[in-house]
C-alpha cells in the first residue's frame, strides 16, 4: 500500500493505492489551513481501511504547485518525515 498527496487547484487529495489500483481516496479543499487538515485527513484515511502507518510502504507527494508556496513546504514535510520514520 502506498499514499499518494495530491495538490492541484486548490484540491488537496489522499490516495491509498493498492499496487496500481487506487482503492480510497479523500479529497479536501485547500483554504490556507492544510496543516490543520492534512495529518487528520491521513489518519482518516487510514483508520477507514484498517491501516496502520506500518502498512504503508511509502508516501509520495505530486503537484502542481512551486516550492515557494507554503502549501507545497507543509506537504512535503509531512511526505518526507512520513518517509523518514518508515
Amino acid at each position: 500500500m502506498n499514499l499518494i498527496v495530491d495538490i492541484h487547484n486548490k484540491i488537496v487529495k489522499i490516495i491509498l493505492l493498492e499496487g496500481k489500483n487506487e482503492k480510497d481516496e479523500i479529497e479536501i479543499e485547500e483554504f490556507n489551513n492544510l496543516s490543520e487538515k492534512l495529518l487528520p485527513t491521513i489518519a482518516e484515511i487510514l483508520e477507514k481501511n484498517d491501516l496502520k502507518p506500518k502498512n504503508i510502504g511509502k508516501m509520495e507527494l505530486k503537484t502542481d504547485l512551486n516550492d515557494g508556496f507554503t502549501t507545497f513546504r507543509i506537504a512535503k514535510t509531512v511526505v518526507d518525515t512520513f518517509n523518514f520514520g518508515k
